[in-house]
């Protein structure tokens, strides 16, 4: 897949959204995307197979933002890689459809959070909501943001890291894009003041399947991104603590599932493998153990 930077508009931002059968939390989600203060915006739906009346709702209520439909469901990171790749802003905006802006200039905080810091490589946003536990201490250095609620500049797929692999069918593309940003000198920060809510709703979503397709994919994101030093204790901690873990969800077949899949793909994912420094490796667990506001924490 390729981009076509020569396209690409500057202070342009790209809110791309991903949707299934969520008719009317996207309805929600659209409203407060096209709110914002911020002149230099599109924004891009891409319907992941809808049965419902999604995309009528669109076509009623929302002419103006950019629609692209799938055959079949192709998953979250696959798809966002075809928003992406359809897209000609600065900045990328991914969206969770369940998720809204609290205030009208969150975009515009956010870009001016890039043009404030020439080293950060992406900037999520503060979350409240039913399920989700805001910072209170000030903006914060964290290892993965989570992808629908981040603001990341192009240059991070046109020259950095490149697009979210299509084997991480749901989760870990974040995990796979932080690990290379912070490995080549880039940031991650959360900002306190910059908030959106998440609804988290379960509606569309299986959880035989979210549980299948997480654990899959944070196996095969150790492979692609774990030093050598601790790709094999990394992998096998995963793998026990999952396993007991799957037994108490009363999915132990599932998990027989994950492993059986995780090597099924386990050539994908040597062949994507870049290892992060161990240096870099230390920063993470650091980043995890500590509320770092200020780069200079760090050891």
């Amino acid at each position: 897949m390729n981009l076509d930077v020569q396209k690409i508009k500057n202070g342009l931002v790209s809110i791309v959204i991903v949707t299934r059968n969520r008719k009317a939390l996207l309805q929600q989600c659209l409203a407060s995307c096209l709110s914002q203060t911020y002149k230099e915006l599109e924004v891009i739906v891409i319907d992941n197979a809808s049965t419902d009346d999604t995309v009528e709702m669109m076509q009623q209520k929302f002419p103006q933002v950019k629609r692209i439909s799938m055959h079949t469901n192709l998953g979250f990171f696959p798809v966002l890689n075809i928003a992406i790749a359809n897209s000609f802003g600065e900045y990328i905006m991914t969206v969770d459809d369940d998720a809204y802006f609290t205030t009208e200039n969150d975009i515009e905080a956010l870009v001016n959070c890039f043009k404030q810091d020439a080293a950060l490589g992406a900037a999520t946003c503060n979350l409240i909501g039913p399920k989700e536990t805001p910072i209170t201490k000030g903006d914060r250095y964290i290892r993965v943001f989570t992808t629908g609620f981040t603001m990341v500049s192009r240059k991070v797929f046109s020259e950095w890291v490149g697009f979210y692999p299509d084997v991480f069918f749901r989760s870990a593309g974040e995990t796979y894009v932080c690990s290379r940003l912070w490995d080549m000198g880039k940031t991650v920060k959360r900002f306190q003041n910059i908030v959106m809510y998440h609804e988290l709703a379960l509606q569309g979503r299986s959880d035989r399947d979210w549980k299948f397709y997480g654990l899959r994919s944070q196996l095969l994101c150790v492979i692609m991104r774990e030093p050598g030093l601790y790709l094999l204790p990394s992998l096998f901690s995963k793998l026990f603590k999952s396993f007991f873990q799957f037994i108490k969800w009363k999915h132990t077949t599932t998990w027989f599932r994950v492993f059986f899949s995780f090597i099924g793909n386990l050539r994908t994912a040597v062949k994507l493998r870049r290892p992060v420094s161990v240096k870099t490796w230390k920063k993470f667990k650091q980043l995890d153990r500590q509320y770092i506001t200020d780069l200079q924490q760090i050891n």
